[in-house]
């Protein structure tokens, strides 16, 4: 019989003991005495967080330890699950991708508590100088900012090293050197009309 990985675990009686225990990918947890609502309270408690977690244990996020490459692989996953539409990626995977590339290529093997403001100010500058525009430089550091956020939310990462990202202003209009993009022209009638059949009917409207 194939084995069922979806099952909730049970709420068990460690006898020799009397205490009420659950295991959660491996590890025992005892919460108290078996019978009393407090150890079902704990036990309830365990269980949502695991699941909520992906059925994985949250990490210690005192530990500090994630390395940069772990948290974007983690944020990659959960992007490519969320940010989808009737089984497509939509249009904001393509700057997420991006964003991970760059990372990964600069602070891959950094631990996430060595990466700080001044690595995102670092970034910043290495797309300055690229040729980067202002607008995608400013996206991306929206994004490195909106995947610690969702590391801190899931306990992968500790809340600070969010916040401390926060410190890091988007750069301004004529107060940098970055490329500032020229104005979006028309589109030509003949190139409209060339792209209308390939559109769902939505966007042809």
């Amino acid at each position: 019989m194939p084995r069922l990985t979806k099952t909730i675990p049970k709420f068990r009686l460690h006898k020799a003991s009397g205490q009420a225990f659950v295991e959660l990918s491996g590890h025992r947890f005892y919460h108290g005495p078996h019978n009393p609502q407090a150890s079902r309270r704990e036990y309830d408690r365990l269980v949502g967080e695991w699941q909520a977690n992906g059925r994985r244990l949250p990490r210690d996020p005192h530990l500090a330890d994630l390395s940069m490459a772990e948290l974007l692989n983690e944020y990659r996953k959960h992007a490519e699950r969320y940010y989808r539409k009737d089984g497509t990626p939509t249009g904001t995977m393509p700057g997420i991708r991006a964003m991970l590339k760059l990372v990964r290529q600069h602070y891959g093997d950094t631990l996430v508590s060595e990466f700080g403001p001044l690595s995102l100010k670092s970034l910043q500058a290495q797309m300055i100088e690229s040729g980067a525009s202002r607008r995608y430089i400013n996206d991306h550091t929206q994004r490195v900012r909106r995947m610690f956020k969702w590391g801190a939310s899931n306990e992968l990462i500790p809340f600070e090293f969010y916040q401390r990202l926060t410190s890091v202003d988007g750069l301004k209009q004529g107060r940098t050197e970055a490329r500032e993009p020229g104005p979006i022209q028309p589109v030509e009638d003949r190139i409209v009309e060339a792209t209308l059949p390939h559109l769902p009917p939505v966007v042809q409207d």
